[in-house]
């Protein structure tokens, strides 16, 4: 958010984050091994589940690789480099944004950011806080954030796959309980009762 006394640079062009987002979606799709979400039908639920936790597997393991340069990034161009929005370059919400760079200089997403009213106090700040001032933040920024969205995107369509699967797998004719699914997956139990519930309660069961 903008501060009076912090001098802005040049806005950053955001990726086509919603591009980014259907791309994602087609590859969980292929990952399931359908070409539209209705073919859900047609597909077993056994194979689904499988398939559907070996892409959030996937998608957690990129957010694993690239959240923290991504947050890093933006850590640095909110210290060091100020730009308007950053918000919207790095695809997040302003909540989301600030959450991030607060993750990563706070290790607490809700801490609140300091009040600095000079980008030589930011800075200074930046120093005593042991942020990192990368010289190619915007690069980093460029190259993780799009990455780290389609990630999430990915992940949260592989979750609400999984539960559709699991739902599936619980009622009639499989009546599979969630410890023959979980060892189905090879996944521990208590996940596959919050799949279930969330399932449930998303049609309406709980």
């Amino acid at each position: 958010m903008p501060k009076a006394g912090i001098k802005y640079g040049p806005r950053i062009a955001a990726p086509d984050y919603e591009e980014i987002a259907l791309e994602a979606e087609k590859q969980v799709l292929a990952q399931l091994g359908i070409a539209r979400p209705e073919d859900l039908v047609s597909k077993q639920p056994t194979d689904l589940i499988v398939k559907a936790w070996s892409a959030l597997e996937q998608a957690d393991a990129e957010l694993g690789s690239y959240l923290d340069e991504r947050d890093q990034a933006l850590a640095s161009l909110w210290f060091y480099d100020p730009r308007l929005g950053l918000a919207r370059t790095a695809g997040l919400s302003t909540m989301g944004y600030r959450g991030a760079i607060a993750r990563v200089v706070y290790g607490d997403k809700k801490h609140a950011l300091p009040a600095v009213e000079s980008n030589e106090a930011l800075a200074a700040l930046g120093k005593k806080l042991g942020v990192k001032r990368l010289e190619d933040a915007e690069a980093k920024l460029l190259e993780a954030a799009p990455i780290v969205y389609a990630a999430r995107v990915r992940r949260d369509a592989a979750v609400r796959y999984m539960q559709e699967a699991v739902l599936a797998l619980s009622l009639p004719p499989y009546g599979w309980t969630p410890e023959q699914i979980a060892d189905h997956v090879g996944v521990e139990r208590n996940l596959i009762y919050k799949q279930r519930a969330a399932a449930r309660k998303r049609h309406g069961l709980a």
